[in-house]
């Protein structure tokens, strides 16, 4: 799941009050004309957003997606691990030097 291109779309969804009211309105085709093109994952989180919210005005909705926003810091991406030598054996190689 793309966290950074949901966030962005509750960013602009704050932000553009027409963009809100047409995604309200008719959320597929408002995603499509604004460039957004969702995986089935995403856009099934969207759509249970906008069941859970519709009964919010859009002002309620905008201060719950800002508010929500405000509270999340991006994920960071993971690292892999660095290499241990422990545990070497048959199937690992052994220390360098050992």
């Amino acid at each position: 799941m793309r966290e950074d291109v949901l966030r962005e779309m509750a960013s602009r969804a704050v932000r553009d009050s027409d963009f809100l009211r047409q995604a309200r309105q008719n959320l597929e085709s408002t995603l499509v004309r604004h460039g957004y093109r969702l995986s089935g994952e995403e856009m099934r989180l969207v759509e249970g957003l906008r069941r859970r919210t519709a009964g919010m005005s859009d002002e309620q909705l905008a201060r719950a997606l800002s508010d929500g926003l405000a509270g999340r810091t991006p994920t960071p991406q993971a690292r892999p691990a660095a290499p241990s030598w422990l545990g070497s054996g048959p199937s690992r190689p052994a220390r360098p030097g050992d």
